[in-house]
């Protein structure tokens, strides 16, 4: 990562903590590309008309989806389930040396790359289906730039109760608001480290309240958050689980809700379907066979930054 994009990420970190600082950064967004943000904010209109949605809402930030609830949910497990076999065997292949021995590489491997996602469209076409485009679009207000489309494998690390990196509550960087949808491949349970979140209206009030609680202590304010500073200001009262069969999934936004994952139990792994929508164009992203939804408005805006003939990441 280049200063310069360290620098927006701090930037967009202290704006989170004031009303007014939030404002600029919207601001900034919408003067770095007026037109790009018109266009997606008039065709969210119209699609918001035809594919309404109430399911993730502005004080929340969330929505959590029943396993079966998305049509096409079966057919999707069992693609992740064929490209996750598949890549076990790979990933047995070359340990030890590919996995990284610390950080966060030490529990969690993104499996899929652009090939894995052209030779699988489905994977594609599922992400910018109605079912669940419509729940971003409508909490976004704003056609979202379809970012990443990936499967996630966690497994333990050697001390499970030591915690790093993602396995720390934390918000993510990307813009004031996105959408993130993870979806269980497998039955999760509390020994698979599942998913863990708080909603944004409680992720506020903590947050605020570690703060000041720095604050008066002298300590640096950083991006993630122990469990004993989170549980101190009511987290686990808050904090919600994504457990379930496979097919349980959460739309949220991972800018404004604290959370956390992959504290797996030893025995045991976690495979979830990632998908990422952003509010800004982001350099890790994957690239998409954007040719495909040419005929189509809304998803073209939706791949179009990141089309396979055009990106130079």
């Amino acid at each position: 990562m280049s200063w310069l994009d360290e620098m927006k990420k701090e930037v967009v970190f202290r704006a989170r903590f004031s009303p007014a600082g939030r404002r600029l950064v919207g601001t900034a967004a919408v003067v770095a590309q007026p037109v790009e943000w018109y266009v997606r904010r008039r065709a969210a209109v119209r699609y918001n008309r035809q594919f309404p949605s109430t399911r993730m809402t502005t004080a929340d930030g969330y929505a959590l989806l029943p396993s079966g609830s998305i049509p096409g949910t079966t057919e999707i497990i069992d693609t992740c389930r064929r490209l996750f076999t598949i890549k076990q065997e790979q990933l047995a292949a070359a340990a030890p040396t590919k996995r990284k021995k610390g950080g966060k590489g030490s529990f969690l491997t993104n499996l899929l790359g652009d090939a894995d996602l052209r030779a699988n469209p489905l994977l594609i076409d599922f992400a910018l289906s109605d079912a669940l485009l419509s729940i971003v679009t409508n909490y976004l207000g704003s056609v979202p730039i379809l970012n990443r489309v990936d499967l996630v494998y966690s497994i333990a690390r050697p001390n499970h109760d030591e915690h790093i990196s993602s396995q720390l509550f934390h918000q993510d960087h990307e813009g004031l608001k996105q959408a993130k949808v993870f979806l269980n491949i497998f039955d999760v349970d509390e020994e698979h480290g599942p998913f863990t979140f708080i909603p944004a209206g409680a992720t506020d009030g903590i947050l605020s309240a570690i703060r000041q609680q720095r604050q008066r202590a002298g300590a640096p304010h950083e991006g993630h958050y122990r469990d004993d500073e989170v549980s101190a200001n009511g987290g686990p009262a808050a904090a919600l689980q994504l457990r379930g069969p496979a097919g349980t999934a959460v739309v949220i936004d991972t800018s404004r809700c604290l959370h956390a994952g992959s504290r797996v139990h030893h025995g045991y792994f976690r495979l979830v379907l990632y998908i990422q929508y952003c509010t800004t164009q982001e350099k890790k992203a994957n690239t998409f066979d954007a040719a495909r939804f040419k005929n189509d408005p809304v998803r073209w805006l939706a791949v179009k930054c990141h089309a396979a003939a055009h990106h130079t990441a």
